[in-house]
Order: structure tokens, then sequence, then C-alpha cells
């Protein structure tokens, strides 16, 4: 794979250290808008590893950080990057001879990204966890849940690990490159998911400091409310409606072919016997009727999509938001910029294929690639 060029982050060159997923979905995310990133693999290969989903456009190569010369290869292709990116705990790093303290003194023009759980200060920074543990303590795991059940519903990882984590690491990451265009200088970005997460509580938190929090599973949008929720078809599968505003509630309730109820639409003293009515005259026909009846109204109607019918949806297929190549689906980039628009590019080829070229770009000669090879510190793709 050769250096991507064209895109918003053009000439950007991320080193990226991390794992698992919430580092790898970051990098990715810069990758797609032309940055150069070289994911950073280590030799050993895991059972189950979700960083392979997030490899497109990167450059792969793998470096033993735990052999006696990896730090040092590692602070050499430090010196010539813009962004590094790291997911280990606090003071791994540091005890590697690869902290900020030293590669910002080296490279004096580097974003340093830390992308953790808990952050690098407190004290649950040392704290194994995942992402149910990091949106369990900013409060965002407790506000989900539906109306009648007492538990709050696990929302896969996506508000911790890929909103609360990787995506405000990008953002911190690119906030650091602007300041540097006036600066001159990096600085370290210290991305804690559980900082991410608690930040996406923000209306909640409004709402709290004002006395109108209803609470887990009572708040209009948590489903409590009829006119926004889900609803079972008559083939079992599930149509979501969202109609707040006045006028949709209205179109809603025409199209269902329901009289408006005594009760105010905000008045939740009306809102489980109309509930039960929409339940019932929704269940009556199959989700493709009532996407139809919805389709040119503002009731705020939709299909509640499996992940295999993405590709087939008219809007998706239209914007190719979701795509298919050779039998697997793929998510487009977003956002879209008109001038230096992202593009989805493909994954390494080989695991380990741009070692060689990578040390070779920071420096290294042709007799310490090979050295590097025979004593086990990086891995060839060919190896």
């Amino acid at each position: 794979m050769t250096t991507p060029t064209g895109g918003a982050l053009h000439g950007v060159r991320v080193l990226d250290m991390s794992a698992l997923g919430p580092g790898p979905f970051c990098s990715m995310l810069l990758s797609d808008f032309g940055a150069d990133v070289i994911a950073v693999e280590r030799p050993e290969t895991q059972s189950f590893d979700p960083a392979k989903f997030f490899s497109r456009g990167k450059r792969s190569a793998v470096v033993d950080l735990r052999a006696p010369g990896g730090p040092d290869v590692i602070a050499r292709l430090a010196d010539h990057a813009d962004v590094f990116l790291e997911s280990f705990r606090p003071g791994a790093m540091e005890r590697r001879g690869l902290g900020p303290d030293v590669l910002c003194e080296r490279n004096p023009r580097l974003v340093y990204a830390r992308l953790t759980g808990w952050g690098q200060d407190g004290p649950y920074r040392n704290r194994a966890g995942h992402d149910i543990n990091y949106i369990g303590v900013a409060g965002t795991l407790g506000v989900i849940g539906a109306a009648g059940s007492p538990a709050p519903v696990p929302p896969l990882a996506t508000l911790g690990d890929i909103a609360g984590g990787s995506m405000v690491c990008a953002l911190g990451i690119v906030m650091a490159l602007f300041a540097r265009a006036t600066t001159g200088r990096g600085q370290v970005v210290d991305a804690a998911i559980v900082d991410g997460a608690a930040l996406l509580n923000t209306p909640q938190l409004g709402e709290l400091n004002a006395g109108i929090w209803a609470g887990r599973g009572a708040h209009l949008l948590s489903g409590a409310a009829p006119f926004y929720g889900v609803y079972r078809c008559s083939d079992d599968r599930w149509f979501a409606v969202g109609a707040i505003e006045a006028k949709f509630y209205a179109a809603f309730l025409a199209a269902l072919e329901l009289a408006p109820p005594g009760a105010a639409q905000l008045d939740p003293s009306g809102w489980d016997a109309l509930r039960e009515q929409v339940a019932q005259t929704i269940a009556t026909k199959p989700r493709a009727h009532w996407s139809a009846v919805f389709a040119d109204i503002d009731g705020c109607g939709t299909p509640v999509l499996d992940l295999d019918e993405l590709v087939d949806d008219p809007h998706l297929r239209a914007r190719a938001t979701i795509v298919e190549e050779d039998g697997l689906l793929h998510a487009a980039p977003a956002p879209r910029l008109s001038r230096t628009p992202a593009r989805r590019r493909p994954a390494p080829a080989v695991r380990g294929g741009d070692t060689r070229a990578v040390l070779i770009e920071a420096g290294f000669d042709d007799d310490e690639v090979t050295r590097l090879v025979a004593d086990g510190t990086v891995m060839p793709g060919d190896a």
C-alpha cells in the first residue's frame, strides 16, 4: 500500500500503538480523511481482535515492544510522526522510555494521544475495564432502559468505546493539529472514555439541573411516550416512531387512523391507553406496509433495519452509506466534506507487510532492518 494522497489530513502521519477497538477505530477515522496511519502490531495474534475490523486505509508494521531494541525502533518512528496514539494503562509507555516527556522532547511537533478507559489520573486510572464499566461510572448506562424494566440496557460498545472514546479522541487530535499550525508545537491529548461518555450526558444533566429529569425508563425519549418508541409488526419485525412535535404527532395518528386521545399529547396520564392502541394497530400489518404508509408523510415513522438489510435501504443505497464489496458490508466514512472528501481505502493485504518500508522511511538502513528482523524485534509480512 502506498502513502495516501488527498483528503483533509493528507500529509499527517499517525503512529498507532493502540490495540482492541477504540484506538484502532480512532485512527481509522483519521485514515479515512487521508492521514498516513501506521498500525504498529504485536508479533503475536489474538483469536479475537476487533482491530482488524478497523484497519482500512492503514499500513501494517509488526514491532515487538518487549524486545530489547523495540522501544528504540518506536522512538525513531515517532521522530517522523505527527501523531502518536497509544492505549496502554498509565505509566506503561513511561516504563519503556516512550512517554510524552521523552517523545515530545525528541519531536516537539508531536501530538501524543492517550486513549484509555479511566484517563491518566484519578483513583481508577490503573483499573481494568471495558465499555460497560466506563459508561456505568459516567452515568451514561444508568439513563438507558425501557419503561417497566428496572435494569439499564447495555448499548453494545457504541456510547463508550466509540462515541465517548474513539470520536472524542479523534476530535482532540485534530484540534491539537490545528493548534500546532499556529504554535508549531504538539501537545498531549488525554482522552478518557469515562470523560467522553459523561460528556454525552450533557442533555440529561441539564434536565437534572432544571429539576425535570424523569429518570430511566420514564423519559419521553426513552420510550415512555407512545409517540416515541418501537412497535412489533405482524411479521415480527419492528417499526420506530418519533413524532414529538405537534404537527408530526397529528400526522402519526392520522397514518394509523387513530382519533386523538382525550388527554393532551404531553400528558402522561393518557400514554398507556394510547400506547396500547398504537401497538395493536401496528401489529395488524407487516413492517413493509407501515414503511410505505409513512414514506410520504411527516409522521416520523421508519423501519428498524437489521444489519443485513442496510444495503437494500433506498436512502442508504442512494448515498452509498453502506456498500457491499465481495459479499461484505462496509460503512462509508463520515462526515462528508465538499472539497477534501474522505475515501474508504483497503486494509493492509498482509499483516506486517509494510514493516520494512516504514523503517526505511524513518531512516533505518538495510543492514539495520536485516538485523532487527533477525533478532525478532520486527517482523516483515513475508516472514
